[in-house]
């Protein structure tokens, strides 16, 4: 599979080259130039090969990426089904069985794709067994697949109710317990505002993506106070984390990655402790840092920063 995924991966689309700045001739613009397209990755596009579902583009390497996927989602139901009743029956609080279930799925789905990121910072992981609020900034629905497959440490998410609709998919996100939100309903914000801290206060880490949505161009966007008020009162830490250059493999138009992802970074930042401060601080705190560990192409325009 992963032989056959590569080879349509070439053939979907090209990366336009970057101009050498050492071409006999260059004069300071093309040079300035050529260092602009060195920090700043080109653009992907669908190719020719590629159709338009619902007002989004999908090519052969998005096709097969989907196909993998759902692959991995039949393979491993059986297991998804006797984790889900097992930890509905012993472990109801945190459902541990479940988490390894999902992080697997996402793994074996990636890795079989050709896409592992590179873990920076291992380090700044908090204990097994401790629980803190996540914090990453959010470009694609390739994030949670990043993080549910790469950070070595059981996590829950903050979804919306959409995705936990998805047949089988959002199921077992479902009987994993993570939370499920209505943003339209203030009823339902206020419900899984509750459920969220008593899922911290279990023992149970989560991700909140604190930007509410994804960023459209891969740029940082200002983040909510929500999710660090839920910090504040359950009682655990933040940890910042920094998805470098994944948005560009599945931009907004397209609905599945157009290509392979490639020298994708995932870096887990110092802990931001909550205890004695307010939700605006530590949202400071953690938008700086995240501002900062982002390449300069994804870094928040300088009006918003």
């Amino acid at each position: 599979m992963r032989a056959i995924f590569l080879v349509a991966a070439v053939a979907a689309f090209r990366l336009a080259p970057v101009p050498s700045a050492r071409m006999r001739g260059s004069s300071p613009i093309s040079v300035r130039a050529a260092a602009a397209a060195a920090i700043e990755p080109p653009a992907l596009q669908p190719g020719p090969l590629s159709l338009t579902l619902g007002g989004k583009s999908i090519n052969i390497v998005g096709a097969l990426f989907s196909i993998n996927m759902s692959i991995w989602v039949f393979a491993l139901y059986p297991l998804v089904i006797l984790c889900g009743i097992f930890s509905k029956l012993f472990d109801d609080k945190r459902r541990r069985s479940m988490d390894f279930v999902v992080g697997l799925w996402a793994r074996l789905s990636m890795l079989t794709c050709g896409y592992r990121p590179r873990l920076l910072n291992k380090e700044e992981l908090p204990a097994r067994g401790e629980a803190v609020l996540y914090v990453p900034n959010h470009t694609s629905y390739l994030d949670i697949l990043t993080l549910s497959g790469f950070l070595p440490r059981p996590v829950k998410y903050i979804s919306k109710i959409e995705i936990l609709r998805i047949p089988l998919i959002g199921w077992a996100m479902g009987f994993a317990g993570h939370v499920a939100l209505r943003r339209s309903d203030r009823r339902s914000q206020l419900d899984s505002y509750k459920k969220a801290v008593d899922t911290l206060k279990n023992g149970n880490s989560l991700v909140a993506f604190a930007e509410g949505t994804r960023s459209a161009d891969g740029r940082l966007q200002a983040f909510k106070r929500g999710p660090f008020k839920m910090a504040i009162d359950a009682g655990v830490d933040v940890v910042p984390v920094a998805i470098r250059d994944l948005y560009r493999w599945h931009p907004p138009f397209a609905l599945m990655p157009l290509g392979r992802p490639r020298g994708v970074e995932l870096a887990i930042l110092p802990r931001i402790h909550t205890i004695g401060k307010t939700p605006e601080r530590i949202l400071d705190e953690c938008y700086d840092a995240v501002n900062k560990a982002l390449p300069p192409h994804q870094k928040a325009p300088a009006a918003a920063s």
